[in-house]
């Protein structure tokens, strides 16, 4: 008997910045037992003509491929709509993984025919009159970061440019040392480093005094993951749901609230709040996922 390994191909914005990014290449990097696993980019940062034309080849590709298993992540809005329209294509079962902060879309008919996965079971509840039933299943956390040993006394805050992720509200909170990601041009006294790399990210979070997410709203931020496996003190946004009890959560009305938590952070229980997220864990959830649907297909042919 010849035994044949399943595939499972990853659809989403796979050379983008951001975390769903990164949690394509994890998840593809380190596919459950008995999977291979293989990504194919749908987006393009160059302009609505290269997104047009990623689109269009995801499509094609989607509609050819010889997988067990389509994997689509999508966010919300036009990605939920274009990510749709490629798993249409998909002649095997789809997984519809929803990573959004703020998905707002009646679209249970749409997802019937699908496997919808959400971000945790808190997110499963908040979308289940929009989506219908789901499976929760957490991001996985990169597994080469380790804990940082020494840091420094600057304040950190990582995120691409859009007022979304609070930048201007960071640069409110007037701290003599704040470092932020995703901008090249920043107030006086502020560092901005613009995009960094994968070893940039890890150092910053390896050394940061503290990171701040004040964000308007997130799914599950991979940069809150990150920094716990780094053992990097959180203060959050209570606009970012479902946070471990080590991470301060504070309104944004609340500035001095904020300056206070980052005069005195929690440093104690991040490396346990991220075990969940390990990826030998993770892993665990999708093989079951994964073998169950191709079973159930398998059962209906």
């Amino acid at each position: 008997m010849v035994y044949h390994m399943q595939t499972v191909l990853h659809v989403g914005p796979a050379n983008s910045p951001g975390g769903m990014a990164s949690v394509i290449r994890i998840l593809a990097n380190n596919p459950p037992e008995g999977w291979s696993a293989e990504i194919l980019n749908s987006h393009s940062t160059k302009g609505i003509i290269a997104k047009l034309l990623a689109w269009k080849n995801a499509k094609k590709a989607v509609k050819n491929s010889n997988a067990d298993l389509i994997h689509i992540h999508c966010a919300a809005d036009w990605s939920f709509r274009r990510k749709l329209s490629i798993a249409k294509k998909a002649n095997a079962p789809v997984v519809f993984h929803i990573h959004s902060g703020k998905f707002n879309i009646d679209c249970k008919k749409e997802l019937n025919d699908f496997h919808v996965v959400c971000l945790s079971d808190g997110w499963s509840e908040r979308l289940s009159n929009l989506i219908g039933d789901s499976t929760a299943i957490l991001n996985p956390v990169e597994p080469s970061i380790s804990p940082g040993v020494k840091r420094d006394d600057f304040v950190l805050l990582m995120g691409r440019a859009d007022p979304v992720k609070g930048h201007d509200f960071a640069f409110s909170l007037g701290l003599a040392k704040l470092k932020v990601t995703g901008l090249n041009i920043a107030p006086e006294g502020v560092e901005a480093l613009g995009w960094v790399s994968e070893e940039e990210k890890l150092k910053l979070l390896q050394t940061a005094k503290v990171l701040l997410v004040p964000s308007g709203y997130e799914g599950q931020p991979m940069v809150i993951l990150e920094a716990l496996a780094a053992n990097c003190p959180i203060i959050a946004s209570t606009n970012v749901p479902d946070l471990p009890d080590c991470i301060i959560s504070i309104d944004l009305n609340d500035r001095d609230g904020w300056v206070k938590a980052i005069d005195q952070p929690i440093t104690s229980g991040l490396l346990e709040a991220v075990e969940p997220h390990r990826i030998e864990n993770v892993q665990k959830k999708w093989q079951r996922l994964y073998d169950e649907i191709i079973a159930s297909n398998a059962s209906t042919e």
